[in-house]
This record gives structure tokens, C-alpha cells and sequence, in this order.
């Protein structure tokens, strides 16, 4: 694990370094995550991003983004009567490419196409570890008595709840006043009270998810050798965010929570399946540190 933790700081170190000479709207990000007890079960999750934005003639904006999760497994029940060492360590690459037109003053459509590697890359790189996440959404903004409100919709694709599927994408933002903002809908809810310029607190409900590949070969009692099982894991969190603005380019953020519903299974290469951990509702840990150039 400490391994790990050292390549993500190197590389969050140079990206920072990189980004600097490219003040467009960039942002990068680290988060660890720890849920310590599932039942039988705990995870780890580190999590590594970056973005870089470009607005061409006002009309239009183009977006990249990175992302690099680690997910760390341990397994506390002693009478599984199968390998859990497959299980352990799942790696998910994304790279997610962003394009919004704006119709005009009000409307913009947005399509967002985001491939990903997931897997524990035991083995080579397989169609087995791809996932072709997608989404097209259309936006409508418009001004408030107290500020502003948003509200976007349309029809998503990925393992945000699971195995890969369509996902209907609907939120409303709206800033009420300088002090307060919420944002309903799905993946996602919050409610946002900015204390200060320096501090503000939000709560927030939303979906985790990971659908991750074994490319190794794993022997299933009762089923023999099997290739290209998955690991499901899902989880609704909700919490309670305390972000703290070091300097114009530097927020920390701390989140305690808890997660009323967890899942976590193992399905085999159809996506059927083959063990439920029946994980219980858990405390999580969640502390991250976020840099934006334009802050």
C-alpha cells in the first residue's frame, strides 16, 4: 500500500509542476478514502485527477480529464472457502473527454465520452477491463432573484450503480445567495453554506461505484477455474464536507459519512452472481487536497 501511496504523490507532484505552465482553467486533485468495516470486509481507495478546459469563440468548450483510482481490499472472514487474493487490488484508468456547445444565452449541450481501463491487471489488457462510459446531456440556465439555477438532463452510461448501464442524468443547481448553493439529482446531492472566504461546509448524498475486472484465472468451489470474474462494488454515501482554502490555489477538504447500503460481489464473466459479501452500513474517512489556477 505504502508504495502506492509514494507513485501517487510523485506523479500528483509533477502534474502540478506541468500545469503551471498552462493556466486555463486546470484543476488536479488527490483524495483517500478508507470504509474500515463492511462486515466482512474493509477498503481503501485512493484517488489521483486532472482537467485541463479550453473556451473556443464563446460558443464552445473542450474539456480533458485523467483519473486514477486505487482500490485496496482486505478480507477479515477466515471460512471463505475460495482465493480472495484476486480480489484485493483493483487499478481504474479513465480519460474523460468533454465537449459544450451553448445554443445560445441559456441552453448548451454537452456530450461527455469517457473510456476506462478497470481491472487488477494480474494478466495483459483485455476488452474484458474496458468499459465505454458515455453521456449527452442538455443544460438550461437562467438568473434568480438571489443568483443563478441550472438544470441539466439527459441519458448516461457507466457503472455508477453497478455493472455497466444506462444511467438517466437529471440535477438542478441553484446559488441562492452568496452564502448558500445546492445541487439535486443524481449521482449526486449537496447543500453548500460558505462560512467565509477561507471555509465553508456541504452535505452531501451521492453514488460510488466500482466494477472491476480479474483478469487472472480464480478456481470458484462448486464452479471450478473461471476467467474474468468482476468484483461489484457500490455504496450510498452521505456526509458531511469541511473544505478549508489554504491559499488561492490550495482547498483541503475533510469528509466524515456513513453508508446506509453497500454492495459487494463477485459475478463471473456473464455478470452472474457467484458471492455476495452482504457488506453492513459503514463509517468512511475521506481527505483529499485539490489545486486550481484560476482561484
Amino acid at each position: 500500500m505504502q508504495r502506492h501511496f509514494n507513485f501517487i504523490i510523485l506523479v500528483f507532484g509533477t502534474v502540478n509542476i506541468i500545469w503551471s505552465q498552462n493556466p486555463n482553467n486546470e484543476l488536479a486533485g488527490f483524495e483517500y478514502i478508507t470504509v474500515p468495516d463492511l462486515g466482512d470486509a474493509s477498503v481503501e481507495k485512493y484517488s489521483l485527477s486532472f482537467n485541463l478546459g479550453k473556451k473556443f469563440k464563446k460558443r464552445a468548450v473542450l474539456g480533458l480529464g485523467i483519473f486514477y483510482d486505487y482500490h485496496e481490499f482486505t478480507y477479515t472472514n477466515a471460512s471463505l472457502n475460495f482465493d480472495t487474493g484476486p480480489y484485493v487490488d483493483f487499478h481504474t484508468i479513465k480519460t474523460k473527454l468533454f465537449f459544450k456547445y451553448f445554443i445560445d444565452t441559456s441552453w448548451s449541450a454537452n456530450v461527455m465520452f469517457a473510456p476506462l481501463l478497470s481491472s487488477n491487471f494480474e494478466e495483459s489488457i483485455s476488452s474484458e477491463d474496458v468499459i465505454l462510459s458515455s453521456a449527452i446531456t442538455l443544460s438550461k440556465s437562467w438568473k434568480t432573484k438571489a443568483g443563478s439555477a441550472l438544470l441539466t438532463f439527459g441519458v448516461g452510461y457507466g457503472p455508477a450503480f453497478g455493472k455497466p448501464q444506462l444511467i438517466p442524468v437529471v440535477s438542478f443547481k441553484s446559488k441562492i445567495d452568496e452564502t448558500w448553493s445546492y445541487s439535486l439529482g443524481s449521482p449526486k446531492t449537496t447543500i453548500n453554506y460558505r462560512i467565509n472566504p477561507r471555509h465553508s461546509v456541504s452535505a452531501v448524498v451521492g453514488f460510488n461505484g466500482l466494477f472491476g475486472n480479474v483478469s487472472s484465472t480464480t478456481n470458484i468451489p462448486e464452479i471450478g477455474l473461471i476467467d474474468n470474474t468482476k468484483l461489484q462494488y457500490n455504496s450510498l454515501d452521505t456526509g458531511i464536507n469541511y473544505l478549508y482554502r489554504i491559499q488561492p490555489n490550495w482547498t483541503t477538504i475533510v469528509k466524515l459519512g456513513y453508508s446506509p447500503w453497500n454492495q459487494l460481489k463477485i459475478l463471473d464473466n456473464e455478470n452472474n452472481e457467484i458471492y455476495d459479501f452482504e457488506p453492513n452500513g459503514s463509517v468512511f474517512i475521506s481527505m483529499g487536497l485539490k489545486y486550481n489556477l484560476n482561484k
